[in-house]
């Protein structure tokens, strides 16, 4: 099981670019919700026919009323880049042009693996969340719905599990911040979600409407974060060797 990354992928793709992906990601997707919200302001905040929450629609209400065409595009471009964010940040601790850990323990690589396939589960069951909107296709919408968040919470999960060892014993030199960024978010996703849920299930649907909203765009600043596991990785330094370094060159 050593070098079980590594043997799988083999410095197939270690373009400096990787950062690009989760930079995109979170562009799309806060662009993406950003037009619907901005639409449905700027046309009255109007009640949709069908529309699942009375009080404040969710995303998937506006969706499929106005622009969904933009939807779908946003969906299927975030999608794209959520699978390769996934796949950057994982290959760039095994990559040995990148973090280089390369016989790194064979059950952090297992659950690389696992990011990585659920990671992609998600990203597909977002696209097809957005072709099957919720007032034609309720019940496939909702399957899909459900699709996206359990891959995301499989995949997030996984990558924070993968890279806690920067936030205790060795870490790379500024790695640390982006890590500790990145897992409070999860943190407050985690928290924004079943506290959505709970207001959705006891019939409060103005509170789960907002935190549907907050939930939403916190994902794209979750998105963001992931941008400094790749860029710090262009030339990775221990902080025990960065301490070592004199003041004056």
């Amino acid at each position: 099981m050593a070098r079980l990354w590594y043997n799988t992928f083999h410095d197939v793709f270690s373009h400096r670019g990787l950062w690009l992906f989760p930079l995109l990601a979170g562009i799309f997707w806060f662009a993406t919700l950003s037009t619907l919200l901005i639409r449905w302001l700027a046309i009255g905040r109007p009640r949709y026919p069908g529309q699942v929450n009375p009080e404040v629609p969710f995303v998937s209400d506006i969706a499929a009323q106005t622009f969904q065409p933009v939807f779908i595009a946003g969906c299927a471009a975030t999608g794209i880049c959520f699978f390769g964010t996934v796949f950057a940040v994982h290959h760039v601790r095994y990559s040995p042009r990148f973090y280089g850990l390369i016989d790194d323990a064979w059950w952090r690589q297992s659950l690389s693996l696992i990011a990585l396939v659920t990671g992609l589960a998600a990203a597909v069951s977002l696209v097809l969340l957005s072709i099957f909107d919720t007032v034609d296709a309720h019940s496939r919408h909702q399957y899909m719905l459900m699709a996206t968040f359990g891959g995301l919470f499989i995949s997030g999960l996984a990558t924070t599990v993968v890279w806690w060892d920067q936030a205790r014993g060795r870490a790379f030199l500024g790695l640390r911040k982006w890590y500790i960024s990145n897992t409070i978010l999860v943190i407050c996703q985690f928290i924004i979600g079943v506290t959505f849920l709970a207001f959705m299930y006891s019939g409060n649907m103005y509170v789960s409407g907002i935190l549907e909203w907050c939930l939403t765009y916190m994902g794209s600043f979750w998105l963001l974060s992931f941008v400094g596991y790749t860029r710090e990785g262009e030339n990775p330094v221990l902080e025990e060797q960065g301490e070592r370094q004199p003041l004056l060159a």
